[in-house]
């Protein structure tokens, strides 16, 4: 019998677990689950009914589908964190922490009778990666932080009328981090490097509604449950030239937030598609991030205090013909991070979308999906403390800070085929 742990590791080798970088969505949430959702910025997410990924936001939203269908889609995100600013008291450069990372999704789905269908995701929900030079100015606080997640979802719907469907489904969600800082070993002395890592498999559940009171009219109420992640590791302290200094082992509890969908998909016309969306995310129960270890360190706690969110999106869909469609979108992405308790692991702060996309048809089997966006991130102002011990063999404690400000943002490229079976 193949275990979870070994799946997790050809699903790696094979690129489908990646990296995603601050600047995707609110906090460290992944909205790019799907290309030609992107291209409308996500608006009518889970009723859209233009790709297979609306069982993401909203499992019923398999009903609208026709036939047996698989999508494949890659996004890529090159993204900005630029930090400007100062340490104290040891200095250091300001450094850009953004990177380019891939997003991946892939789903199919099937009918079993005229009612009854169902289908599968593989998505990466949430996702984080920045990494700063060895010398900033920051580096007591961070220098890599990295999650990388993978949800595979089966999901059902089923239709109860003519005019309603319900689905559901079920997430297996496994995670893997790494987080690293400068560690402060004497004056006079390179720093060190303290490195802690550690995954976990989490599961949860989604449930999803979809209401068509009118030929011209689709409204959908979509929910995915919180995950808790009980991720389990090793703490590894190394010197200037690598050799290990301290090591122990180390875990974490984190819950990945709560997400309700109302989704919203209008026909203006033969032509136009009007679309919108409310997500809304729990990210208060993001409180802390608190690792433990079992040599005998106390707990390495930071604060985190995130609040709860809302993102707002409004689409639009152009059908040019049966073999091109163009799409526009718009939406107004909230930060659950507030100044006060930024943190340079993940330097959040509100955005905004400008999207454009565009379907092809070269057949009725394949439709390829295409899509640009711009994300802008608003100025996050950042004044951060590190407490930070010195060498394992002595009780030498130093304290430092910096601040400063951070400007963000990112470009979004997608790519997407879509068969029909």
């Amino acid at each position: 019998m193949i275990k979870l742990k070994t799946i997790s590791k050809i699903l790696i080798a094979g690129g489908l677990i990646v990296s995603a970088n601050h600047s995707y969505a609110a906090g460290f949430q992944l909205s790019e689950v799907s290309v030609s959702g992107l291209g409308r910025a996500f608006a009518g997410a889970g009723v859209a009914a233009d790709d297979v990924s609306d069982m993401f936001a909203n499992p019923a939203g398999m009903s609208l589908l026709e036939g047996r269908q698989m999508q494949l889609g890659l996004s890529v995100v090159d993204s900005e964190a630029s930090f400007e600013g100062s340490g104290v008291p040891f200095g250091g450069v300001n450094d850009d922490g953004g990177e380019t990372g891939l997003v991946p999704n892939l789903f199919y789905v099937a009918p079993i009778s005229s009612s009854l269908t169902y289908g599968f995701g593989l998505t990466a929900p949430f996702g984080l990666a920045t990494e700063y030079e060895a010398n900033w100015a920051g580096r007591y606080s961070a220098l890599r932080s990295e999650l990388k997640t993978i949800d595979l979802s089966p999901a059902i719907s089923y239709k109860v009328s003519p005019t309603v469907a319900l689905g559901a489904s079920l997430s297996f969600q496994y995670a893997d981090t790494e987080l690293s800082q400068a560690r402060f070993l004497g004056l006079g002395v390179p720093d060190g490097k303290s490195t802690v890592s550690g995954d976990n498999w989490g599961f949860g559940f989604n449930l999803g509604a979809v209401f068509t009171p009118t030929d011209t009219v689709r409204i959908g109420v979509g929910y995915r449950s919180e995950v808790d992640q009980d991720v389990e590791g090793d703490l590894e302290v190394v010197g200037p030239t690598g050799a290990t200094l301290a090591s122990a082992g180390a875990e974490a509890s984190v819950t990945l937030p709560e997400t309700f969908y109302i989704s919203g998909a209008f026909t203006a016309s033969e032509k136009i598609d009007v679309l919108a969306s409310i997500r809304w995310t729990g990210w208060s129960s993001f409180e802390e991030l608190r690792i433990k270890f079992d040599n005998g360190l106390p707990d390495a706690v930071t604060p985190e205090n995130w609040e709860d969110t809302t993102t707002v999106s409004i689409g639009l869909a152009y059908h040019v013909s049966d073999q091109l469609t163009l799409r526009g979108g718009y939406a107004f992405d909230e930060s659950p991070v507030s100044d006060e308790f930024r943190t340079a692991r993940i330097p959040d702060a509100d955005r905004d979308w400008f999207t454009l996309g565009a379907s092809y048809s070269p057949s009725s089997n394949l439709t390829l999906d295409f899509a640009y966006a711009r994300l802008e991130g608003d100025e996050a102002p950042i004044s951060e403390t590190a407490v930070v011990a010195g060498p394992p063999t002595s009780p030498q404690i130093v304290t430092s800070s910096f601040a400063g400000n951070y400007n963000g943002g990112a470009n979004i490229f997608g790519i997407q085929a879509q068969f029909k079976f």
